[in-house]
């Protein structure tokens, strides 16, 4: 059984993943944390490969029976925070593409290009 230790914190960790969901942040805070938590990670992972011991000390240690089982509770974390970045970012983006097509749609139909040639059926 898990001790309160490993419980609190992935109850904290879905919280995060939970607002970043509903709220976001601004761009440069969320760029430091990310990287900040990448660099963590990359730090952990370098430890853990010249240390395999630590890992399974650092398990034992927050509650969890393996480190094989903390690693794969912090990527299902790592998951869910990233697929929560990507459909915030691709939802912004068909946003930002709406925007443009109805801008270009506009301007074309006011002041149409010239060098256009003349649609058929239409004398010219």
């Amino acid at each position: 059984m898990t001790q309160p230790i490993i419980k609190l914190a992935l109850l904290a960790a879905l919280a995060v993943v939970a607002l970043f969901a509903l709220r976001g942040s601004t761009r440069a805070f969320h760029r430091v944390l990310w990287r900040g938590y990448v660099v963590g990670i990359l730090l952990a992972a370098g430890v853990s490969i010249v240390f395999p011991g630590a890992l399974t000390w650092l398990a034992h240690k927050v509650g969890v029976g393996r480190g094989a089982d903390l690693l794969l509770y912090i990527l299902v974390v790592t998951f869910m925070l990233v697929s929560v970045i990507l459909f915030r970012r691709i939802s912004d983006l068909e946003r930002k593409y709406v925007v443009l097509s109805r801008a270009l749609a506009l301007r074309e139909s006011q002041d149409p290009d010239p060098r256009d040639p003349p649609e058929m059926g239409t004398t010219a």
